[in-house]
This record gives C-alpha cells, structure tokens and sequence, in this order.
C-alpha cells in the first residue's frame, strides 16, 4: 500500500511539473525529456508513469481543471451569503496565484486548443474541457437558487445566469491576454461581479 501512495505522490509532482512548463514554455516547445528534468527524474523513468506524451498531456489538463475546480469551490464553500459566494468563486476562477503552478491563464489558450482537439482524435480521450465548464455552471447556479428563495434575489434562469458568469470570466481573460499592458484583470474582474450582483439583487 505505502508504494502505491507514494508512486500517485511521484506522479503528482510530474504533472506539476509539466503544468509550470506549459506555462513557462508552451505545449509544443515542451518535451517529455524537459518535463524529466523539471521534475528531477531520469528521462526514462517518466514513461514508467506516462506512455507518451499524449497520455502526460491529457492528464496534466485533467490534473489542472480539477485544481480550478477544487480552489472555486473551496472559496464558494468559505463564503457565507449568497451575494459572497457568487463572487469569491468568480474572482478564484481567475486567481493564478493560488494555484502554485505558475500563471495557469497563460495554459489556457492551449487548453483550449487541446481539448478542440481532442473530440476530433478516434480515440478514449479522459481530458473533457466540457466538465470543468458544467461543474462551475452548477456551482454558481446553485448559489444563485439560493439567493432567489432566500428572497434575495429577483426571479431569473439561474441556470442561464450561472452561464453568464462564466462567459464573463473567459471574457475579461480574453481581454487581459489580448491587451496586458493596459487591461487589469483583477480590478475589471471585481468591478464586473459586483455590477452583475447588483443587478440580480431583489429590490427592496
């Protein structure tokens, strides 16, 4: 039992390890060899966890939308009302910090691209851009089902409105990788959610 905890831990920090690359380097200019280094392995010894690099790819994503996942939903959980957790898992959404494997945004790009891809491969893919994008749809949606029937918040398509915040935040990333130099992503973010709070609030 102890080995088989400590190959997942191994396993674990390779994917680390090749998340910080893409983002340093990108996908195409990243190696199964540079990823070795990265990750202070022999270059052979990665393929004892990855059979190649499609398959290191295709869980590194996994890897990172369930990082995304769990940091949305662990900020949603510690906030209190509603209107709170609406906004601390929109601004967690776009939190690189947090995550600890470098600027995930840049990865997004590619992630993207990759997971385009994929449908279109005649084979079992496990990466499913899809998920990440239904489970922060649900999360948000149940928090604001939560503010109508706490009578805090005007009847609406919760569910459509949940789509809405998520579209806003791939929006302003757009836009930040578009124009760094003058976009603030983290000032227009927050200014964002509080006027879509604003007006889903019931009026008094």
């Amino acid at each position: 039992m102890p080995r088989t905890v400590d190959r997942d831990k191994k396993k674990d920090m390779i994917l680390q390890a090749a998340m910080k690359l893409f983002a340093k380097k990108g996908i195409a200019a990243t190696k199964m060899e540079d990823v070795a280094v990265a990750a202070k392995i022999a270059k052979g010894t990665i393929y004892e966890y990855f059979k190649s690099r499609e398959e290191l790819l295709d869980l590194a994503f996994n890897y990172l939308l369930v990082l995304v996942n769990r940091l949305v939903r662990q900020r949603m959980a510690e906030a209190s009302t509603p209107e709170e957790k609406i906004k601390a898992g929109f601004l967690a959404y776009l939190d690189t910090a947090a995550l600890g494997i470098g600027d995930y945004l840049e990865i997004l790009p590619d992630l993207w691209s990759y997971g385009v891809r994929a449908k279109d491969v005649e084979k079992e893919i496990t990466f499913d851009l899809s998920w990440i994008y239904h489970q922060f749809r649900e999360q948000f949606s149940e928090a604001i089902k939560r503010g109508i029937t706490e009578g805090r918040f005007r009847e609406m398509d919760a569910d459509a409105a949940a789509s809405l915040v998520v579209a806003a935040a791939d929006g302003l990333y757009l836009q930040w990788m578009a124009d760094r130099n003058r976009f603030e992503l983290k000032k227009w973010a927050e200014n964002f959610i509080e006027i879509f709070i604003s007006g889903i609030i019931k009026a008094r």
